[in-house]
């Protein structure tokens, strides 16, 4: 499967050079339901065994509960479009994660067979889902006064917690990694595949050439103007039009 990561030029580099990408905490997210995980708890859940918890155990539980969540980082990437776009053609994407104030970024394009996962760090990974109406967090069946209360419950509720968003952030089309490891980072040193810049910023596609010109496997992709949602590919750079190309600016001066 191919996947798609959308960042500035300035974090691309970050990424170029380590070969990494690193999970990223929620504070990052745009998206305020994300960030504060606003789910409904109340007073009247059954904690334990069908009974009522006493306020002052649940609030300590609810607490908890949102320490828990803050331990856990994720990587986002788009998919290819069910009505045909390709995951790095999605408009709005490019606007919204791949801009430097008003420079344009790049997209990663990635194959996830050769992502290398961080040994003995536990890795979910799947689909977001999105819906109409965020439900409510369902609380039961946790002894709310044990050590790992909270572990458990954040562990029980992976899913609802963090793999589905509001509808109306579709349009990501996204898929992510999850992992609670402080440090954790995924190994794509052989799962990049393409990197594109759109064609609006010569000075972006000029830096990203010379940066990556030694490494064969790579394309560069010049996507043209944003006339139709479906963006058609002007120019594919080879790599021996790229030595050519840049043996030009380094007689000329440079960029």
């Amino acid at each position: 499967m191919k996947l798609y990561h959308y960042t500035t030029f300035t974090n691309f580099c970050s990424i170029w050079i380590q070969q990494k990408l690193k999970f990223s905490e929620w504070t990052n997210c745009n998206d305020v339901f994300e960030r504060e995980k606003i789910f409904k708890f109340t007073l009247g859940s059954k904690i334990y065994n069908g009974k009522e918890c006493p306020p002052e155990a649940f609030r300590k539980f609810y607490l908890d509960v949102f320490e828990e969540i803050k331990r856990y980082k994720q990587v986002s990437f788009s998919k290819d479009y069910r009505d045909g776009i390709e995951g790095y053609a999605s408009p709005m994407m490019w606007g919204h994660y791949a801009r430097d104030y008003q420079r344009s970024g790049v997209c990663v394009e990635l194959d996830t067979s050769k992502i290398k996962m961080p040994p003995k760090t536990i890795i979910y990974k799947k689909g977001v889902k999105y819906s109409k109406t965020l439900l409510a967090t369902h609380v039961g069946g946790v002894d709310a006064e044990k050590y790992d209360a909270a572990q458990t419950f954040v562990e029980n509720n992976i899913n609802q917690l963090f793999f589905v968003k509001h509808y109306h952030w579709r349009y990501e089309n996204e898929y992510r990694y999850l992992s609670k490891e402080p440090d954790a980072a995924l190994d794509i040193s052989d799962a990049i595949t393409s990197v594109y810049v759109l064609g609006e910023d010569d000075i972006t596609l000029q830096l990203v050439k010379r940066i990556i010109i030694d490494t064969q496997k790579i394309s560069f992709l010049n996507v043209g103007g944003l006339k139709t949602l479906k963006l058609n590919p002007l120019n594919l750079y080879e790599i021996e039009e790229l030595k050519e190309e840049m043996d030009y600016l380094n007689s000329h001066g440079g960029i």
